[in-house]
């Protein structure tokens, strides 16, 4: 297929739940969407609702906060809109979002300074894209950045970066994962980033963001946030 939504549920079911409901907003707006979902088999293999709503399921995610690293590059479609669950699709032009990519092979929403824990890293560094919800294309250059998301972020929860992350004063972070990509390896050169049109927290309006950021134009994603702050989940 040529378009479509990839959305991870892993760990705790009440993301498995947060993807239904965001599944059925987007095919509100999206009559057409296809979608794809990874997740366990467990939560999918007797679920009416699944079978209905979702054009490709993968059973076999890891049971890790970090799946969608691993989902990433097994994307069954062209172009690409990736969706962290904890969101809803609240606005027609979301059937419109494809077309934004333009010959970027990535584009992003930018995270604000003010609703992050960290976004700067030095006076001249900063982590200014965010990464719960990016369209991406599916070249062999895109898919390569995908895949090395997943593996370095694996390498950096070792010991051995504990003090670059200390010396940096942040977490291990597959944001921070992200920008040591595009900045310190030769995907710097080999991928071209985007920016959603302004304004473009309509397409990532994340909780705590102020309603000035929309320009007076409606929401078109709504992200909530589920905390993520529970005894027994894996980092692995």
């Amino acid at each position: 297929m040529d378009k479509g939504y990839l959305l991870v549920a892993s760990v705790d079911k009440e993301y498995y739940e947060a993807a239904i409901k965001l599944a059925e907003s987007i095919h509100d707006f999206d009559t057409h969407a296809k979608i794809a979902l990874f997740t366990h088999i467990e939560w999918v293999e007797n679920d009416e609702r699944a079978q209905k709503l979702f054009y490709h399921i993968d059973g076999t995610a890891p049971n890790s906060i970090r799946a969608k690293l691993w989902a990433l590059p097994q994307t069954p479609f062209e172009t690409t809109l990736y969706i962290d669950v904890d969101a809803v699709v609240q606005h027609e032009d979301i059937s419109k979002v494809f077309d934004l990519l333009g010959d970027n092979d990535i584009l992003f929403t930018k995270n604000r300074p003010y609703n992050a824990k960290i976004t700067k890293l030095s006076d001249t560094q900063e982590m200014i894209y965010h990464c719960g919800l990016f369209l991406y294309n599916n070249k062999q250059n895109t898919l390569a950045l995908m895949d090395a998301w997943d593996k370095n972020w694996h390498e950096q929860q070792k010991p051995e970066w504990e003090h670059e992350f200390k010396h940096l004063g942040v977490t291990p972070w597959d944001t921070f994962t992200m920008w040591d990509l595009l900045n310190n390896t030769e995907f710097k050169d080999t991928i071209k980033v985007g920016v959603f049109p302004t304004p473009d927290a309509r397409w990532n309006f994340v909780n705590g963001y102020k309603y000035s950021e929309l320009d007076n134009e409606d929401i078109v994603i709504y992200h909530y946030t589920l905390s993520r702050v529970k005894p027994g989940l894996s980092y692995s």
